[in-house]
């Protein structure tokens, strides 16, 4: 058979001629080819975002293979959407759909779909979701469930999104941009179509709007861990109502002077000490440990506030009672003042402590200071 015989010219050219091949020729239209693709990817990860909202984050979505969810877990994602999502990415470049000429309108497309992860993220964080509560979806869901809308308020929900975006981001600008710029300008094209000054063009602006994508989702990470030093900073600050009970522990009960701390104290820093163990190996470069500090710090002073506070009143009632002329407690021959000062003192110090525990430079928080500064007359005492 010799495709370049008259016979066979001859042949081709009717059937490229043939009205049936001419309309065929009309139907098929780049833009319209890129669009039926991008319409799959969409109608995918939208699918993914409706379960997560009925089931959350955790919510098994991924449509690909085991395979393929083992290599996209290597790179540190964690989440079943993410790993969706990235495996959306990846399939605009297999070599069954990418078509070289549709190449920035798939680059597009990577903007939109990122942006879009971003912006589902993001009305989570602001609660905007709450107000489609009860509402119904064209797919016939009922609205987000309480469980998502609520998701905010839980630090290891939030915290393993930010992990994952933080993921994403650093993947969209080293894996994802070498697989992207190897498809688009490769090394090795055999038929010299590209040049080498053309394909670093090429990948120079690959890597210039991954690059550009993945800088607009590291606002997300800071506002997420932003919301979980808000959460955990309420949690630490909790059991400091119990600091105007120390007080009342020993007035007029002819207690003995205290030798360890006061239990609620161990527990001030506990909620931050737990989530720091857990997610210690999955906190964002970016984030360092400014999140703790800040936590402590205002902890601290909150803390340092209700002593000072205290030891104005605890004052007051024991120049009321010398003008009186009340007698000192037989026990250890300390004042019921003098007890809550000691006591003031000893929880300072394990206080102390726990910040060290977390990683935290005691010395150098203003709130700790102050404490020590407040409870220092009673130093002598515990000695």
């Amino acid at each position: 058979f010799d495709v370049a015989s008259p016979i066979t010219k001859s042949a081709q050219l009717r059937i490229m001629q043939h009205p049936t091949t001419l309309d065929l020729n009309k139907k098929w239209n780049l833009p319209i080819y890129y669009q039926l693709r991008f319409g799959e990817a969409c109608k995918r990860f939208d699918s993914a975002i409706a379960k997560v909202e009925q089931e959350g984050w955790h919510s098994p979505v991924f449509t690909g293979t085991q395979t393929e969810e083992q290599d996209i877990r290597k790179l540190g994602f964690e989440l079943p959407i993410f790993i969706e999502l990235y495996d959306i990415l990846l399939s605009f470049w297999r070599h069954d759909v990418i078509l070289r000429p549709m190449a920035h309108r798939f680059l597009r497309g990577i903007i939109q779909l990122v942006g879009r992860s971003a912006l589902f993220v993001r009305s989570g964080l602001e609660q905007k979701n709450k107000e489609m509560n009860g509402t119904k979806k064209e797919n016939g869901h009922g609205g987000p469930s309480h469980h998502y809308l609520t998701w905010c308020e839980r630090t290891d929900d939030v915290a393993a999104v930010a992990w994952d975006i933080t993921i994403l981001e650093s993947a969209l600008t080293s894996d994802y941009t070498e697989l992207v710029a190897g498809i688009i300008a490769p090394a090795d094209n055999e038929n010299n179509s590209i040049s080498e000054e053309e394909r670093n063009e090429l990948g120079t602006i690959v890597s210039e709007v991954l690059s550009e994508t993945a800088q607009d989702l590291s606002p997300l990470i800071i506002s997420a861990w932003n919301e979980i030093t808000e959460i955990l900073t309420k949690q630490c600050s909790a059991p400091l109502v119990a600091v105007k009970g120390v007080a009342a522990t020993y007035r007029m009960t002819n207690r003995p002077p205290p030798k360890q701390s006061s239990p609620f104290v161990s527990t001030i820093l506990r909620p931050l000490k737990d989530f720091d163990t857990e997610f210690s190996n999955r906190t964002p470069p970016q984030i360092g440990d400014s999140w703790k500090i800040e936590i402590v710090q205002i902890v601290s002073e909150s803390y340092s506030d209700a002593v000072e506070k205290l030891i104005v009143t605890v004052k007051q009632t024991e120049e009321a009672l010398r003008k009186r002329k009340a007698r000192k407690s037989n026990a250890g021959g300390m004042t019921d003042g003098e007890k809550v000062m000691l006591q003031l003192h000893l929880d300072t110090q394990e206080f102390k402590m726990r910040a060290v525990e977390v990683g935290i430079d005691a010395g150098a928080v203003e709130g700790i200071r102050k404490l020590e500064t407040l409870t220092k007359v009673a130093e002598t005492s515990s000695t």
